[in-house]
């Protein structure tokens, strides 16, 4: 079964489509189910870093969260849900994350030309170490581009602690930046697949079948 968390503060009904589109079945996820190993937790947020962490909080859904994760359960984020699954955010000082992949999240660098917010339509490019999972990104050899463009609304940008974790980056004058991260059970994208069309369902379809 897909679960999905539903913050008021996400697109969920670009998700929505994306599950009808699919003809796939989900659930909300409340603290009263009880999620197996062969479940997927998706993760979809905009907003701000305190915001996800006080709504996971106040419905006590960050403990089943990490549960999940550590039976081997599929887990991923999008978005802001791709930055609090690290440990912190400068967004939101002294908030905790949920903390299933070290590091944390930091502005986008200023420079001329890169435009922060960081909105619209995007190329990936090769991460700096090579992760396993970056085949499901059709990523080629270094410094060449995805063959797909995604969509991307966001001011702040993860930097794992380890780097061995970001499976895409999207450019920036300053270098590339992380723009989605695997490990283990654990996915997540900085850009938004359910709003990035064709290309994007079809990496959503990989995405849940990858950590399944």
């Amino acid at each position: 079964m897909i679960y999905v968390i539903n913050f008021p503060f996400c697109n969920f009904f670009s998700l929505e489509r994306y599950f009808r589109v699919r003809g796939k079945a989900y659930q909300i996820l409340t603290l009263e189910d009880h999620l197996s190993s062969a479940d997927h937790v998706i993760l979809p947020g905009v907003g701000t870093f305190e915001q996800a962490m006080s709504y996971l909080s106040d419905k006590q859904l960050a403990p089943l969260l990490r549960a999940h994760v550590d039976r081997g359960g599929g887990l991923l984020g999008i978005c802001l849900g791709m930055q609090i699954l690290f440990e912190y955010s400068e967004e939101s000082p002294g908030v905790s994350g949920l903390g299933l992949l070290s590091g944390g999240c930091v502005p986008i660098p200023s420079a001329p030309g890169f435009r922060v917010p960081h909105i619209g339509w995007n190329h990936l490019v090769s991460p700096p170490k090579q992760n396993s999972h970056s085949a499901l990104f059709d990523i080629l050899p270094p410094n060449e581009c995805s063959h797909s463009d995604y969509y991307f609304v966001h001011s702040y940008v993860v930097q794992p602690s380890d780097v061995s974790v970001i499976s895409a980056c999207f450019q920036h004058p300053a270098g590339p930046l992380c723009a989605s991260v695997a490990a283990c059970s654990v996915s997540g994208v900085q850009f938004h697949p359910e709003k990035s069309g064709p290309d994007g369902y079809a990496l959503l379809d990989r995405l849940l079948a990858a950590s399944s």
